[in-house]
């Protein structure tokens, strides 16, 4: 019987030195804001952009994003080929170092949103969510519109 006692009593102090400690929350330790989108066609492409700002001593990776509004929502980074020609390409994850800024935007980094399940005009909103190593889910509405300089 006293084993028992000294089990439960052993098992109940753990878990109130457990619950006891701090919690880091890493999600509010990263932002993301500016978020647009260029407008596009059912059935064509289109692209999310905006700023990441993680303000923590830790770096954090995004791994992916989920949107409804396409069939297929990837990561992906434009580079150049050959003949000063640009291409893009699905990447599997960004790192976004500790205390510093990242900018998903034209010409770089960008979330694809691949076979739209309808037209995304100027002037709307659509949602998505970035998911990230550390941060987990955040969620973000982005507004339709055309790109810089056009």
């Amino acid at each position: 019987m006293n084993k028992v006692f000294l089990l439960i009593a052993a098992i109940t102090f753990s878990s109130v030195n457990l619950f006891s400690q701090p919690i880091t929350n890493h999600q509010s330790l990263i932002t993301v804001k500016d978020v647009w989108a260029r407008p596009g066609a059912k059935n064509a492409n289109s692209a999310i952009y905006f700023v990441v700002q993680n303000n923590s001593s830790k770096a954090d990776t995004i791994l992916g994003a989920k949107s409804k509004f396409a069939e297929i929502v990837e990561v992906h980074e434009s580079f150049k080929r050959d003949n000063d020609r640009m291409g893009m390409r699905q990447v599997k994850f960004v790192a976004v170092a500790a205390n510093s800024k990242l900018e998903f935007k034209p010409g770089g980094f960008h979330i694809m949103l691949i076979n739209l399940y309808k037209d995304i005009k100027t002037g709307s909103s659509l949602d998505a969510t970035l998911n990230f190593k550390f941060a987990g889910k955040i969620k973000v509405k982005a507004v339709v519109r055309d790109m810089p300089g056009m």
